[in-house]
This record gives structure tokens, sequence and C-alpha cells, in this order.
């Protein structure tokens, strides 16, 4: 039996163990070997991947940057695009502008004959700035023109051209003839009347005054239909010279050589010529008196002269400075050398007299204030007056030896809110009846000294809507009763003492073409022979068609 105990065997064991010890051994080194191997690959890889990003970045450099270039290019190539379209955008508002300002140079010359056109279907009430209508009714001619009209022309400013300042180029050329540089437009406007009253009336068309009044018992009603107030007239517009636009006004109705005959035949209302621009404005030929502006909204065509209003149609040559003080103050002064011989409503020369060779001197400062609407600020006061010289006639209308200094003093005043307003003016002077002053006399008939008068006119007008409005008024011309002479003998007229007028009326416009008036007014005529003193209701209708 073998001997359990082996000295050898620890040796086996030992023997056994050691390689054990050194297998060991063998997968540390391994182990580290790995480890060092694992760390230098991923260093390895680390830098790979360092290089890679590195040429990843340079590559994606390098193709970005000609994309980036172009991107830049493109936004160049579009700003540069976008700053042509706006200077062609500039190129066309300039365009547009120089044509608003030829259209506003044009619409100047339209309004130089100072006749209101409404440019609007609201009617403002009153024709303040009419000049023709100054003895033409407040609005004669004021639309006259107002039915020229384009259907739905693209160049307008609304669908339809309402008005002779509101026509585009495209429009006036169409409506207008040309000869040359000239432009005429026409204008005018048809007129019906119809005057009722129980009295006879000096000016059957238009009322001035009552003549004196029949014998009791007798019927002196009258009716007197009449189209003498319809209008017709050429509004021309020339090249422009130094700076001044050009334009000339020729318009006449109806009323006959002198009016004051009642005999129908053409009435020169209007022949002038003028140069105008922002500043100045000269005018020579036929127009409506520069002073005394003021006018009634009546339907006739006289507007109540003779009856407190004054004013006349005279030729002359005339001058207009024009101040813009600020957005809320105008200011203008007029200055003007004028006719002082105008007859065309006083019959009688012996109490109008005539010129002593020298013309009347006009002159009138104004002032508006407020925000200018409508062509007009809302406050306007002005102060005018004239003087000169007017030699008496005898009976035969030869000159006679005395001669008198005509002058007037006018103060005027108009306001005007959005829907009520009233306008006025007031004068004292004398031998100013060729101004419609002193109920058409300027000479004492029996010595030829002056005729010395006050008077005035105040109306009040309410919009009730655009196209309604009514008005209520007063005037009275008083001459001094002293300086009218001697009562004269039975059977004889004799100087006229006073005049006076209330009347209420209204205003319907249908239409920028089709308006429509009726006033109910209360006239009376005093007489320095009582005998001959007259007073009478007045009804007085009027229906116009503006073409």
């Amino acid at each position: 039996m073998r001997n359990r105990y082996d000295p050898n065997r620890g040796d086996r064991k030992k023997r056994t163990e050691i390689p054990n010890l050194e297998n060991r051994n063998n997968e540390d080194d391994r182990d580290e070997a790995c480890d060092q191997h694992y760390c230098q690959s991923r260093k390895v890889q680390v830098i790979f991947n360092i290089k890679s990003v590195f040429l990843s970045a340079t590559l994606l450099l390098g193709v970005m940057t000609p994309m980036v270039d172009a991107q830049t290019a493109a936004d160049n190539s579009q700003r540069i695009s976008e700053l042509a379209r706006q200077l062609e955008a500039t190129r066309t508002e300039l365009n547009t502008t120089r044509s608003q300002l030829q259209h506003l140079r044009e619409q100047s010359a339209a309004d130089s004959s100072q006749v209101t056109w409404h440019d609007s279907p609201e009617f403002t009430g009153l024709d303040q700035a009419s000049q023709l209508s100054s003895f033409s009714e407040s609005g004669s001619v004021v639309q006259a023109a107002n039915a020229f009209a384009c259907d739905s022309c693209p160049n307008c400013r609304t669908s339809v051209c309402s008005g002779v300042p509101e026509l585009c180029d495209c429009c006036a050329e169409k409506l207008s003839w040309k000869k040359g540089k000239f432009r005429i437009l026409p204008f005018g406007a048809v007129f019906a009347e119809a005057i009722g009253t129980n009295r006879s009336t000096q000016l059957r068309g238009s009322p001035l005054f009552l003549l004196p009044g029949p014998a009791p018992g007798i019927d002196d009603s009258r009716f007197t239909a009449s189209a003498q107030q319809s209008i017709f007239g050429l509004n021309i517009t020339g090249p422009d010279v130094g700076g001044f636009r050009t334009s000339a006004n020729v318009a006449v109705n109806f009323f006959g050589e002198q009016p004051i005959q009642n005999n129908p035949g053409l009435f020169a209302l209007l022949a002038y010529a003028e140069l105008r621009n922002d500043d100045w404005r000269f005018w020579v030929g036929q127009d409506a008196d520069a002073i005394g502006r003021q006018n009634t909204n009546s339907p006739a065509w006289s507007s109540h002269k003779m009856q407190g209003n004054v004013g006349q149609i005279r030729p002359g040559f005339r001058a207009e400075r024009f101040f813009q003080c600020s957005d809320m103050i105008g200011s203008s002064l007029y200055f003007g050398l004028t006719q002082q011989a105008v007859n065309d409503f006083i019959a009688d020369p012996v109490v109008a007299g005539i010129d002593n060779g020298l013309p009347n001197a006009e002159a009138r400062w104004e002032v508006t204030l407020g925000p200018a609407e409508k062509g007009q600020r809302p406050l306007l006061f002005a102060i005018g007056g004239l003087i000169g010289e007017t030699r008496a006639v005898d009976n035969l209308a030869l000159s006679a030896s005395n001669v008198s200094t005509s002058w007037a003093v006018i103060p005027e005043l108009r306001m005007e809110w959005e829907r009520w307003g009233f306008q006025g003016e007031c004068f004292a002077g004398q031998a100013i009846g060729t101004y419609n002053g002193a109920i058409g006399q300027s000479l004492n008939p029996n010595d030829g000294e002056a005729i010395y008068s006050t008077g005035g006119f105040g109306e009040f007008f309410f919009h009730q809507s655009p196209s309604f409005t009514t008005s209520i008024g007063y005037g009275i011309d008083n001459p001094r009763d002293s300086d009218l002479g001697t009562i004269p003998p039975a059977g004889t007229v004799g100087q006229r003492a006073r005049n006076e007028a209330y009347w209420l009326n209204f205003i319907w416009r249908l239409s920028e073409e089709w308006e429509t008036r009726f006033e109910v007014s209360h006239l009376e005529t005093t007489y320095i022979a009582p005998s001959n003193n007259s007073s009478t209701m007045l009804y007085h209708g009027l229906v116009k068609y503006s073409f």
C-alpha cells in the first residue's frame, strides 16, 4: 500500500499551483495589454474623429461658402430689385403729383372767374366767393358748370366729374375745345322763373324797388314768367406766362343791353382776362365789383340790390395780393381802377351823373379765420371802399358845373359752421347810385349835389339737410331825405326815400344739375312824395338746370 504521505505530493501541488499563478500573471498582462491597446485605439479613434470633424468642417465650409455667397448675391439682387421698384413708384408718384399740380392750376384758372363751383353734392348755402353773382343771383352761374360729367372715368377722384374744378385732364380734354395752346370750356344754365306781386316793380324779371302805387280801388297785380336769367359762358385757359397762369372768362345772360328798360336781349356779365399765381391776381375787363362781395340766397338775379345789398358789374383794371399767414389765417388786399359811370340800372342820367375824367379807385382788405374747407374758411371779415368823382348833367345830359366826390365804406361779415351761418354787409357813402346804393340815386336832380345814404343787409341760413337750405333776411337802403330834393309836382314820381325788404327763401338741390328756389318777401318803397309810397308781398319761384 502506498504511503499516503508523499513528500512530493506537496511539490506536485506546488508544481500544479505555480503554473496557475503564471497563468494569472499572463492574464493580467493580457488585460493590461488590452487596456493599453484599448486606450491606444481610443486615442486613434478620437484623433480620427477629430480629423474627420475637421475634414467635414473644411468640406462643409468649402461647400457652404459658395452657397452663402450665392445667397448674399440673391439678397443683393432682391434689394436692387426692391430699390428699382421704389424708384419706379417714386417716378409714378412724381408724375401723378405733376398731373395733380396741372389739374390744380386748371382748377384755379376755372375758379378765376370768381365763381363758387360746388365741389360736392352738399350745398353750402352761400356763394360769397362768386363775384359773378355780385349782381347775378347768388348762384346763377355758381353751378352753371356742375353738370359737366364723364361716366366712370378712371382718372377722376370720383366716378363722375361733378363740376369744372373736379374735371380730370382726360375729361377736360373731352369736354373742351382746343385752339393751339388754348382750351375753351363752355358752361351754362337755363332758368325758368315765375314772379307774382300785387304791385308794379322796377325790373320785372328781378325786382329792385316798387313803382308808385295806383289810385285807390285799382288792382295792380302782376305776374311775370321769365327765362332772362339763363346764362351761357366760356372759360378759356392758356399757356403760363412768367410764373402766372393765364385765363379768360366770357358770360352773357338775356336781360338786354340796359336791364332797367325791361327789353330782353344779350347782357354782358363777364368779359375779362387774368394772370394769377398763388400770391397775385391781375385781371382786366368787365367783372363784378370786388368790394361788397356778399350776396343773399335769393332766387332773384338782383339778389336784393337797392335793398341794402350794394355792388355792380363794371369794367376796370384790378389787382389782388394773397397772404397765407398760417394754416388758420388767410388774408388778401385788393386795389382797382374802375369805370365810374355805369348806368345799366339807372334810367335817369340826371340822377346818375357822369365821370369827371378820372376812374374810381377801389380797395378792400379781407381776413379769413379757421380751417380752409370747401374752398373757404368759416369766418370772414372784410372792409372795402371807393373814392372818385361824379359830374352832374342837366336834363339834356350836358355837363354841369358841379362835381361831387363819390365815396363809400363797406364792411362785410360772413360766418359759416356745419349747419348754419350768417352773411351780410353794410355801407355808408355818397354819390354811389352806380353801385346800387341810395336806391340807384347818385345826385339830387334839382341841384346836382351828391346824395348820402346808409344801409345794409343780413341773412341767416340753416341747412336742414345736405340738399335743403332755409334762409331768412332783412335789407334796407335809406338815403338822407334832405339830399333828395323837393317834392315833385303831382303826377310825377320823385326821388325814392327808403327801400326795405324782409324775406324767407328755400333752396332745394335735387341733383348737381337741377335746383329749385322759392322766396316769399315783403318789399316796401317810400318816396319823398308820400302819395307814391307802395308795399307788396312778392312770391318768386325758380327752377334751374345747369349744363
